[in-house]
């Protein structure tokens, strides 16, 4: 089945997130962004 990709622009809001915490507890990132632009890090574990 295919996916349809939405791409933001610039400018464009973000999507509500929720992502897990450290503890594995869902948390909502919209109250770190309302305040002004959050920039978010992935970083890979290799072990």
């Amino acid at each position: 089945m295919a996916q349809t990709v939405t791409r933001l622009k610039i400018g464009d809001h973000a999507p509500e997130v929720e992502l897990d915490d450290i503890q594995g507890q869902p948390s909502s990132l919209t109250p770190y962004w309302t305040n002004g632009p959050t920039l978010l890090t992935f970083l890979r574990h290799f072990g």
